[in-house]
């Protein structure tokens, strides 16, 4: 094997990319045999170095053997087949595929050296926007949480208050879904836990007056827990929102997508949330799932950038903040490392 690579790289070059291989060994002799499949260029795409596999194994197949062949070995696959087997496992587009692919091998050529998984970890890292949170001094924001019923909304919620206020800013939660049984008794254990006033949201216009005249002097954040009912919780952040002064305090919305969900139900929380012009996503449930990119690529093509992402229910680590790191984790090895 050692002799045919380095004949290989005399004949073809350093840059020539080994696609299969075949090894044989002469049972009368015992002498062994290895025939490569070698390409000298580089694939620039899913496809293109799905065509060169299928091609290599017609060529490899077709070539005359030398009886009895020896039992075949695992074929050894290429670095950046590995980089599309591991995008593809995690759930990753055509279109995703392509363009961390293609990044690859552009950054291969422009600067002549790197592992394809760390070329594509600063890839997948460049394909994703991290939103920042606009917290202002001497204004209040109220961050509304929103999405569909258990996405973990409220343990989100718990996660960023707890972290608020571990930073130092004076926080309150509330909730829009006072009216459920034990949703109120949960955001005020969350919050006695944490140390933050909570409370329910009942009248969201007489809400943002309050905050309008004494907010700022009391809280930097309000963290908003949505209840699950889309139309009725945007009602009411809208009429909150109308009833704040936008020098004193402003409304800012997350929303809430779950790792692994439907992409009819990704695109019915994004549409119906649209109106309020959320600042960012936050993605849930990555533990619970092992495609976690369709919910990143859906917030990414409604033009959401990512502010959290969030692994487990432990609200000190299963919460992280988003960064080209972290989505590099995601995609390459299907958690966060």
């Amino acid at each position: 094997m050692r002799r045919a690579l380095l004949d290989a790289r005399a004949a073809l070059g350093a840059k020539a990319l080994v696609v299969d291989q075949k090894a044989e060994v002469d049972q009368a002799t015992g002498s062994a045999r290895v025939t490569l499949a070698v390409s000298t260029q580089i694939p620039r795409s899913a496809d293109a170095l799905r065509a060169l596999r299928d091609e290599a194994q017609t060529l490899l197949r077709d070539e005359t053997p030398t009886p009895p062949p020896a039992p075949s070995r695992p074929v050894q696959r290429t670095p950046l087949a590995d980089v599309e087997r591991r995008l593809r496992e995690h759930g990753a587009s055509k279109k995703l595929r392509e363009r961390v692919l293609e990044g690859v091998v552009a950054r291969e050529e422009r600067e002549g050296s790197g592992h394809p998984l760390d070329l594509a970890a600063s890839e997948v890292g460049s394909a994703f926007k991290v939103a920042s949170l606009p917290l202002e001094k001497g204004r209040t924001t109220v961050l509304a949480f929103l999405g569909a019923t258990g996405v973990g909304k409220t343990t989100c919620l718990a996660k960023l208050s707890a972290r608020l206020a571990h930073a130092g800013r004076r926080v309150a939660i509330a909730t829009l879904d006072g009216g459920r049984v034990g949703a109120l008794e949960q955001i005020r254990a969350f919050g006695e836990s944490i140390g933050v006033p909570a409370a329910a949201l009942e009248d969201p216009g007489a809400f943002g007056r309050v905050l309008s005249i004494h907010g700022p002097a009391r809280y930097d954040v309000v963290l908003v827990d949505g209840s699950g009912d889309l139309a009725a919780d945007i009602a009411a952040l809208q009429e909150l929102q109308a009833n704040l002064d936008p020098v004193r305090a402003g409304l800012e919305v997350l929303t809430v997508l779950p790792a692994g969900a439907a992409p009819a139900g990704l695109a019915s929380v994004t549409s119906a949330v649209e109106p309020l012009a959320p600042v960012g996503a936050i993605v849930t449930k990555l533990d619970e799932t092992e495609e976690p990119l369709p919910a990143m690529e859906h917030a990414d093509g409604r033009d959401l950038a990512i502010a959290f992402l969030s692994n487990g229910p432990d609200i000190g680590r299963h919460f992280h903040r988003a960064s080209a790191e972290r989505f590099a984790d995601v995609a390459l090895i299907g958690r966060i490392g």
